[in-house]
Parts: C-alpha cells; sequence; structure tokens
C-alpha cells in the first residue's frame, strides 16, 4: 500500500506563492493538505484555493481571535453561516474554531467568544462534519463544552495546555495535531509521549514560523521523523498509522 502524508491543519491562504507550497508539499510526499481559514474574509479565498488544487480541502470557521480583529464580527456571523452552509459539499471540515483566552487578554470579548464557539459547533453537528479546535489558555471550558454536541470527530491542533486532558481527549476519541514544534517545545513532546499512535495527526499549520523559519505543508515529513523518534516507532507503520487516523477523522479528503 503506498503510504501519503497529509497536512490536517494549514492557512495556506496567506502564503504568497500558493503554487510553489503545493509543489514542495508534493516533492516532500504530503499529498493532501487540509485549509482552515480563521477572518470572516478567509473563507472565500480558501474555499477558491480549494477549487483550484486538486491536493487542498477547505475547512472554514471563525478563529477564536477574530473577536479582536474585527469589531464587525458579530453582525457578519449570520451571513458567514449561510456561506458554510451554502458550500457544506465543499468542505470536509468546520475550523479553525475555539477559545483562546492567552493571545486573548480583554475578558469582555470572552462571551463573544464563546457565543460565536457554540455557534460553529452547532453548525458542524448540522452539518456532520468533524471539527478543527483551537483552544490556547481556555481549555476546561472546551472539554466542558465539547460533550453539549454531536459532532462526528474532533481534532484538538497544537495542543499545549493541561496533561489531564490529553487522557480524557483519548477516552472521547479526540485526535491531536502535532506541529513542528515538536522539534523545540517540551509541552509538544509531551503530548506527543502521552498521546496513543493511534489519536496522533500531523500538521504544519503554515505559514506559523518555528524558530524563525516558516513553516509549509512540506514539513509535516520531519514533524513525522521526529514522533517517530520520540515514541520509537518505526517511520513507515507510524505514517500507515496516521493516515488511517486521518480517513477515520477527515473521511471526506479520501
Amino acid at each position: 500500500m503506498i503510504k501519503i502524508l497529509i497536512d490536517v491543519h494549514c492557512h495556506i491562504n496567506l502564503y504568497l506563492t500558493v503554487d510553489k507550497v503545493i509543489k514542495n508539499a508534493r516533492d516532500a510526499g504530503v499529498e493532501k493538505i487540509i485549509a482552515v481559514a480563521m477572518s470572516s474574509i478567509s473563507q472565500e479565498r480558501v474555499l477558491e484555493i480549494a477549487s483550484q488544487y486538486n491536493e487542498v480541502f477547505a475547512s472554514l470557521g471563525i478563529h477564536p481571535e477574530e473577536v479582536k480583529m474585527n469589531e464587525k464580527i458579530e453582525q457578519q456571523l449570520d451571513s458567514l453561516i449561510d456561506l458554510i452552509k451554502k458550500n457544506k459539499q465543499n468542505i470536509c471540515a468546520i475550523g479553525e474554531i475555539g477559545l483562546d483566552h492567552y493571545f486573548v487578554k480583554d475578558k469582555e470579548l470572552y462571551p463573544l467568544q464563546k457565543t460565536i464557539f457554540d455557534k460553529m459547533l452547532l453548525l458542524a453537528q448540522d452539518l456532520e462534519l468533524p471539527v478543527n479546535l483551537h483552544t490556547k489558555g481556555a481549555e476546561n471550558i472546551v472539554f466542558n463544552t465539547l460533550p453539549s454536541y454531536k459532532i462526528p470527530n474532533i481534532n484538538i491542533h497544537w495542543y499545549s495546555g493541561p496533561e489531564k486532558f490529553l487522557k480524557l481527549g483519548m477516552d472521547r476519541g479526540y485526535y491531536f495535531s502535532i506541529t513542528p514544534a515538536i522539534s523545540y517545545s517540551p509541552v509538544v513532546k509531551k503530548v506527543v509521549l502521552n498521546v496513543d499512535k493511534e489519536h496522533l495527526l500531523l500538521e504544519s499549520d503554515g505559514p506559523v514560523k518555528y524558530s524563525g523559519k516558516v513553516s509549509a505543508p512540506a514539513i509535516v515529513k520531519n514533524v513525522l521523523n521526529s514522533i517517530s523518534m520520540l515514541k520509537e516507532i518505526n517511520s513507515d507503520e507510524l505514517e500507515k498509522q496516521i493516515e488511517e487516523n486521518t480517513k477515520k477523522i477527515f473521511p471526506k479528503i479520501f
């Protein structure tokens, strides 16, 4: 069986040279990329890129930081939800969504953040789509909120919160996608050591910078190798397992 690598979380609309990013990914064996929207304006661009490239699959949603970036987000919410519903055939997940009490310091924005998160979860439930989650600094609330919704599958991207939620997440069947921060972050290494291989996924979170270098989907090959060394699992076996995991959580991209 030919194995393939998949980047389950990338902000591909933020690159200036999408062609080059995709070519480099392909050269590294990365054949599928989930493009996650964040802002109100990125939804259309993500759909556009996904329609242009066979390797790219759209995931639409409102990022929790949008409450501080966009003062009109509350007024725009209903039309964004309509846009997502209208494109349900063209998307594989709802995301990037979640809560953030780390980068968003203004507590007055938290109720709106929670309102948007709940609407996004309800949307995922209605459309029967998995979610790509951001939980930074609000892990407790996120984990308490999720059981209220019936969502096919849940991926928590770049988890860096309390260790106790890793076991709870696995018990609930959640997945955790690992970023290139594995090369230097003790927290990410701890996540990898504590999460069974059956619950791991790969992501670039590109174009985020890691150690000053801009990330891109091609880098998930390095992430796989780092996980393989850390967990002492043969990289071929691990790649096969992660591909199986990805098929379970994001079936629409296969």
